[in-house]
């Protein structure tokens, strides 16, 4: 398989000098098998640039596409009504989430372009449009791919994926926060809540299955938003640290970790040294570590 980045950061985009070298544009993650198959990892404003690659390549003929988001959080879905492929006639996307917060996923996804927002509602675009939900831990299977969700913990629910295809894999583990501080739930979370005994059991449970899930994984995409000292001022925003993320990843037997939802805050200059850090102190563990960029392209296994 190959994978590039479209989108790298989290939260919101931040293009401009800061972010030259990192990039600054919102989750989004390109999967492709050697045969050819084709999946998308979040719809973040990333999508677009993605979108407009995707309609070279078709010559402007109709496709079909396959979207899987992590949740439902702007930063992860507001590329959708800018992907080029949903203005050609005869194209079928079709979008994988959780069931969340709405009682149907098309009511949260058509909402961003609810006419107040938007000049177009995204139904009226001329591809068909289907919404798929996910469970995790049930496998499902697109073309070639072998794809099991892995629950988060991420306010109003996020899922990871697992994909495996050609005697290889990949795993998209975004957005999360740890499993020791809170446990994020269906509702707004005023401040940090005392954990209950079930809920650190739930927690426990959720990490184990993590764990499980991306067992002796080549490549782990991975919710990396925080720093240790920024986390500890926000535990509530439900993301994670490289250093958690090399924790999981070591207990795991992963090969590689990608850092990935970068901070908008993290300039160029300060993703160098996050970049440098992390890559020794995976090499401690015997995990190759990398810091995903805006454009870049890397092959997962040797097919």
């Amino acid at each position: 398989m190959e994978i590039t980045f479209w989108g790298v950061r989290g939260s919101y985009p931040v293009p401009g000098p800061m972010t030259v070298r990192y990039g600054g544009q919102t989750s989004c993650v390109e999967v492709r098998s050697k045969d050819g198959g084709c999946l998308i990892l979040d719809a973040g404003t990333g999508l677009r640039a993605l979108g407009q690659k995707l309609a070279r390549e078709s010559g402007g003929a109709a496709g079909a596409y396959h979207v899987l988001l992590s949740h439902v959080h702007w930063d992860h879905i507001q590329g959708l009504p800018f992907f080029e492929p949903a203005y050609i006639p005869g194209t079928t996307i079709a979008v994988y989430a959780l069931l969340t917060a709405a009682d149907e996923l098309q009511h949260v996804i058509g909402g961003i372009t609810r006419h107040e927002f938007f000049p177009v509602p995204l139904e009226a675009a001329p591809a068909q449009i289907q919404y798929n939900e996910v469970e995790p831990g049930v496998r499902m299977f697109i073309g070639e791919f072998q794809i099991l969700p892995i629950a988060l913990n991420h306010p109003f629910g996020a899922v990871g994926y697992r994909i495996d295809a050609g005697n290889t894999s990949v795993a998209y583990v975004s957005d999360t926060a740890p499993f020791t501080d809170v446990l994020h739930k269906q509702h707004f979370l005023r401040g940090l809540e005392p954990l209950s005994d079930d809920d650190r059991a739930t927690l426990l449970q959720i990490r184990a299955d993590l764990v499980n899930a991306l067992a002796k994984c080549d490549t782990v995409i991975y919710d990396t938003h925080f720093l240790p000292d920024e986390y500890r001022k926000f535990p509530h925003y439900g993301h994670s640290t490289p250093d958690q993320a090399l924790e999981v990843c070591a207990e795991a037997n992963v090969r590689r970790l990608i850092l990935f939802h970068h901070a908008p805050s993290h300039g160029d200059d300060v993703m160098d040294l996050i970049s440098a850090s992390y890559k020794e102190k995976g090499a401690a563990l015997g995990i190759d570590v990398i810091t995903s960029a805006e454009g870049m392209s890397l092959r997962v296994g040797t097919t």
